[in-house]
């Protein structure tokens, strides 16, 4: 029977959730213990299992639904300075839409939401960054033909970028040419 690495991997979390808990024995059976832990902590409370639940579900579906059209995947990583040089610098993600919406190309984001995927922030669930990871990963690995990648001048250290989705791209015999483009002056590198 195949087992698929998100089970395993979610499989893993819930079953190290269980052995985080703390045991009562011996004599904490019969008197109070003090536990360390918060019930905030989403190992521990009932909203943790629902956390993971809710991440399985989502796994899911990224699985089942995200397979980008030959050659119209385009990711996007970083920021650009502001127009306005006193304000901070802007995310390259409302362009790199905005430039794949007109040439017909499509998104991680958009993608998802026009499956009906929704990925709560970190805030509603911890496991969100995990499923960006999926989603990014699944992206690259089913992309094929002429992909494009819309690159910001200021990086964040390990972006999903260049440490998920650029080495599966490199890795996929699908993908036959990856054009990285420059947010900031429009200049294009051919990478693969």
């Amino acid at each position: 029977m195949f087992i698929s690495k998100i089970f395993l991997v979610l499989f893993a979390l819930l079953f190290s959730s269980a052995l985080a808990a703390p045991l009562l024995v011996g004599s904490a059976l019969r008197s109070p213990a003090r536990i360390e832990r918060s019930l905030d902590d989403p190992q521990l409370s009932t909203r943790g299992f629902a956390h993971i639940v809710q991440a399985a579900r989502i796994a899911g579906q990224i699985k089942r639904k995200v397979r980008p059209t030959p050659g119209k995947a385009v990711f996007w990583t970083g920021r650009i300075p502001h127009p306005n040089k006193s304000h901070d610098p802007v995310s390259v993600q409302g362009s790199t839409e905005k430039w794949a919406k007109a040439k017909g190309k499509e998104v991680l984001e958009p993608t998802l939401k026009m499956h009906g995927i929704h990925i709560p922030s970190q805030d509603h669930n911890p496991y969100a960054p995990k499923l960006w990871n999926i989603a990014s990963q699944v992206y690259a690995q089913r992309a094929s033909g002429h992909v494009h990648a819309i690159v910001g001048t200021e990086l964040r250290d390990g972006n999903t970028y260049q440490k998920i989705e650029k080495p599966e791209l490199m890795n996929n015999n699908k993908v036959t040419k990856i054009t990285e483009h420059n947010a900031a002056t429009g200049g294009t590198t051919v990478v693969k």
